[in-house]
């Protein structure tokens, strides 16, 4: 992880804008929710809202929208040249190396690399990098702000939130540990493919075409039995842990209901309890996805290191220009 590492270091200034515009945005989202709870409270009371309120609700939609905005094509910027950066590096290490080193290079196995973990290290920058920033930003501000609200809803809400953390932790090793089954199933698959073009005119020679398309199709029906196996078990798992996360929104109704009836709760505060508790429950039910991309991730992550260079850096052992 220490190329990703270097990769944020190097472009620091657009990281922490991004950074920071998300934050503002989920700033602005806890504000909006609070205006539209004072709105409820205010109607909930019989009076008329006045201007001004409805004014300030259109200027918080507005900034909302251009937050987002910016968030969105700040996040899309330092993900495109972040991953452009991971190319170039991996192209950067193997022209830096002596004619006599390419030639021994296996060309089946580069070429799986090149198919399999760069594309879904890319892949994973580009679509779940800043998005699971962006998550845990806005999870961290909706929980604060919920505690702060009233800590005895809060508490009471999230307690079974430990049980399901502990599923969810357990769950996304069980997905990590399929989906890399299925990637190396993949590798396989394209490293046979290789093997078959490299050897085209011998197998030809042999008449041998019909036996190695066997081979080929084994290993073709392997990758896939692999993949249709991660994905039912991973639509089973996150069933259960989207059922397991509904569990704090099914209290909130029952407990925050109560306080409303006894008028220790505002209905406008509960308003705003369920409309954020999304944030936190969404999470909640994404986690076990979220930890096993992660981890996926990781692995190709380090597996890529030693064959990236970054301004004449290379990973784990010693790289440079020749």
């Amino acid at each position: 992880m220490h190329i990703l590492a270097q990769l944020l270091k190097k472009h620091d200034l657009l990281t922490l804008t991004a950074l920071a515009v998300s934050g503002f945005a989920a700033a602005v989202t806890l504000g909006w929710n609070l205006l539209l709870g004072d709105i409820i409270n205010i109607i909930s009371k019989g009076k008329n809202v006045s201007p001004d309120v409805i004014v300030g609700a259109v200027v918080i939609m507005l900034v909302l929208c251009a937050a987002n905005y910016i968030k969105t094509y700040v996040t899309g910027l330092t993900c495109e040249i972040l991953i452009h950066d991971l190319r170039m590096g991996y192209a950067r290490y193997f022209s830096s190396l002596p004619l006599s080193q390419m030639e021994r290079l296996n060309t089946g196995e580069q070429l799986s690399k090149l198919q399999n973990e760069i594309s879904d290290v890319s892949g994973y920058i580009s679509g779940n990098l800043f998005q699971l920033v962006n998550d845990g930003i806005t999870f961290l501000f909706s929980f604060a702000w919920l505690l702060i609200l009233n800590v005895r809803l809060t508490l009471a809400v999230n307690l079974p939130v430990i049980a399901i953390m502990i599923y969810v932790f357990y769950t996304s090793r069980i997905i990590s540990n399929a989906a890399l089954r299925s990637q190396q199933a993949k590798g396989r698959m394209n490293k046979y493919a290789d093997t078959l073009l490299t050897l085209f005119p011998i197998i030809r020679l042999y008449d041998a075409a019909d036996m190695m398309l066997v081979k080929y199709n084994r290993e073709v029906l392997k990758w896939e039995q692999q993949t249709v196996k991660v994905e039912k078990l991973r639509a089973r798992l996150m069933s259960l842990s989207g059922l397991l996360s509904s569990i704090p929104l099914m209290l909130m109704l029952f407990i925050g209901g109560g306080m409303v009836m006894e008028g220790t709760l505002a209905l406008g505060t509960l308003y705003v309890f369920l409309n954020l508790s999304g944030n936190v429950s969404g999470v909640m039910m994404n986690m076990p996805g979220i930890i096993a991309s992660f981890r996926q991730f990781s692995v190709h992550m380090k597996l890529l290191s030693p064959k990236i260079l970054l301004d004449g850096r290379g990973g784990r052992h010693e790289n440079s220009y020749r």
